[in-house]
């Protein structure tokens, strides 16, 4: 009877939270999908072989990694449904649901509650602070780590409390399994031994009333690996970390500063949800230069060591909410401190957050353990915590089934978010015919694109969407859009997600959206190239896709080649441009140049197009077949 009453609350549960998400599922890809997914061949699986699958897991450019067990499963779904937007939402779905399985069988070991676990997984599953891993595609990432990490979290507790053989078993399954695929998933995973050492230290020393060998032998090592770890930071200045900051328009010590008023506001996001107070993007959270300046800054730091120094003084007293706020502060141990990211994304809550529905589940409990009204009200405001949170992440679910009503909502409560504006300018030249300049849709979308120029003086993409807006309605594009553009993309900072405006130029002058000449492309490039900022790996990246403009634009063929040269001079072993300089050698006569390069990329790791493009040009050769042939190859090869 226990088992099935839990199967129908887990049937029952789960009906309820898709049913909230429901809506949301009809929306499109957005923001980094298009970089991490769409614009990766490799995840375009059509055959399930070894091949395609090594192809998918090594196709990934997001962290050191390239995260392979995140890649595998966007190529997976890729494989079963297309580019199907609602496939890829309904997949992320079920990892959250399956997530919040395991936050309840480790919060019901943790609490040793059942209906109270119910309660805090529940809490976790339906809070608003979670739609964005769910809904925002490629933040599958987060939640299939996250997955990973409760799994392996789970298995060692028992693994601890088990003893024998079955110990053993389930510590290597934890620790030789779950963990590697939480960290192959996203870098988070790496948060791992630091969550265990939390539990060790605080939840099990105070049932055991001390710590056992196991314990203080995973606390040393952690604490040596720590110790190593800064030792190496400060020994070689720690050049790899800084030089993220190259990329950003703030510093460490500005980043550090910010995170600790960004904690409180996430802090503030999960215990008084508001729904205008949520977004996709947060940059119009001002940085903190100094501690006074916002004020806020130096409150928000002390009150931080505050909540540090009552976390320390509970592991005796309340070990329970002494767990939550380690477990708080440990998930926010990569992503909110030195390495140089984003300022805030609600994503980063995912895994953080099950510390606070811990400290939730912990006043529950303090309050049910009266009787009377004490205990109906306990229960009364769990109830209506749970309705609050459901109500708002139905309306936010709603807001993301429609691009177009997503990034017009969130531009109005975030109405300083310079990406939210571009966003809503994006969406209405996509979503909406533009017939001409005099149209309200041309206003409003030039209006959110002109905001986005006023608001950060560094960003670019809005420039762009001028360009284009004007290109639409068959205006020329106003110079002095174009010059500070170039202006833009040379003198200041080149982040990497700057290089989707120049691969766009490349598309929209492919397909005749753009109405730019060619030595207005030029410049553009020339301007991104010649940035002291622009990385080599992204100058050779930009030489390469100008080579596809001059070659399939304006068929300057040699110029072309040159372009490919100076690619290679960077990337002297990227395959894809190997393919493209034969093709080009050979629409030039260079026969055995070509034929030179072609046969060492039969020796290179290719992919599924590259390998039918290089067998499409040595039929060419060996049929000493025409123009036609070739062109044929490199057509479609750009399909």
């Amino acid at each position: 009877m226990h088992i099935f009453l839990l199967s129908i609350s887990f049937v029952v549960t789960g009906t309820c939270i898709a049913s909230f998400y429901w809506s949301g599922l009809y929306g499109n890809f957005f923001f980094d999908d298009e970089i991490n997914i769409l614009q990766i061949e490799a995840i375009q699986m059509t055959e399930l072989s070894m091949r395609s699958v090594y192809d998918a897991l090594t196709s990934g450019i997001a962290g050191p990694t390239g995260r392979p067990v995140a890649q595998l499963s966007f190529a997976l779904n890729h494989y079963f449904s297309g580019f199907d937007p609602f496939a890829f939402k309904a997949t992320n779905l079920a990892i959250h649901l399956t997530t919040g399985l395991l936050v309840f069988f480790t919060a019901r070991r943790l609490l040793a509650s059942g209906w109270i676990a119910g309660f805090a997984a529940t809490l976790w599953l339906v809070h608003p602070i979670q739609l964005t891993s769910v809904l925002y595609v490629v933040q599958r990432m987060t939640s299939i780590s996250t997955l990973f990490l409760l799994a392996g979290f789970l298995l060692h507790m028992h693994g601890r409390e088990a003893g024998g053989r079955k110990s053993v078993a389930l510590l290597l399954l934890a620790w030789l399994v779950c963990w590697p695929l939480s960290i192959m998933s996203k870098e988070i995973g790496l948060l791992f031994p630091l969550f265990v050492l939390a539990w060790e230290l605080i939840i099990r020393r105070s049932k055991a009333m001390q710590l056992d060998r196991f314990a203080r032998l995973m606390a040393t090592a952690i604490g040596l690996i720590i110790a190593v770890a800064l030792m190496y930071m400060l020994l070689t200045k720690a050049h790899w970390l800084l030089d993220g900051y190259r990329v950003r328009n703030f510093s460490m010590t500005e980043r550090l500063l910010t995170e600790g008023r960004i904690l409180w506001f996430y802090l503030s996001l999960f215990f008084l949800p508001k729904l205008d107070a949520f977004a996709l993007h947060h940059d119009d959270i001002l940085l903190s230069t100094d501690f006074f300046s916002p004020w806020t800054t130096l409150p928000s730091l002390l009150g931080l060591a505050g909540l540090v120094l009552l976390g320390w003084r509970a592991r005796i007293t309340a070990p329970l909410l002494s767990f939550g706020i380690a477990w708080f502060l440990i998930g926010h141990g990569l992503e909110s401190t030195v390495l140089a990211l984003e300022i805030a994304y609600e994503h980063r809550n995912y895994l953080p957050s099950f510390g606070l529905v811990i400290i939730v589940a912990w006043v529950l409990i303090r309050i049910t353990e009266h009787t009377g009204w004490k205990k109906t009200l306990g229960i009364t405001m769990a109830i209506g915590i749970l309705a609050g949170c459901a109500t708002i992440t139905s309306l936010r679910a709603h807001q993301y089934g429609d691009e177009l009503r997503r990034t017009q909502i969130e531009v109005q409560h975030h109405p300083k978010s310079t990406r939210s504006h571009y966003e809503a300018g994006i969406a209405i030249v996509n979503h909406l015919t533009i017939p001409d300049s005099s149209s309200p849709r041309y206003y409003f979308a030039r209006k959110h694109y002109e905001t986005t120029v006023e608001l950060d003086p560094t960003f670019k993409s809005g420039l762009l969407g001028l360009i284009h807006l004007n290109c639409l309605v068959k205006k020329a594009a106003e110079s002095t859009w174009i010059e500070e553009l170039a202006r833009r993309l040379n003198k200041t900072t080149f982040a990497t997600i700057d290089r989707n405006i120049l691969f766009h130029i490349k598309e929209m002058s492919i397909t005749g959206t753009l109405c730019l000449n060619r030595n207005e492309i030029d410049q553009l490039f020339t301007s991104a190239i010649t940035n002291k900022t622009t990385p080599h790996y992204s100058q050779a990246i930009l030489h390469s896709w100008l080579a596809d403009y001059l070659m399939l634009v304006t068929n300057d063929l040699p110029a072309a080649q040159s372009e490919l040269d100076k690619s290679l001079t960077f990337m002297p072993n990227n395959a894809s441009n190997l393919l493209k300089w034969s093709q080009l050698a050979l629409l030039q006569g260079q026969n055995d140049e070509a034929l030179r390069v072609l046969n060492r990329l039969k020796n290179m790791s290719l992919l599924k197009s590259e390998r039918t493009t290089l067998k499409s040009l040595l039929n060419c050769l060996d049929s000493n077949g025409t123009t036609e042939c070739i062109i044929k190859s490199v057509s479609d090869k750009n399909e």
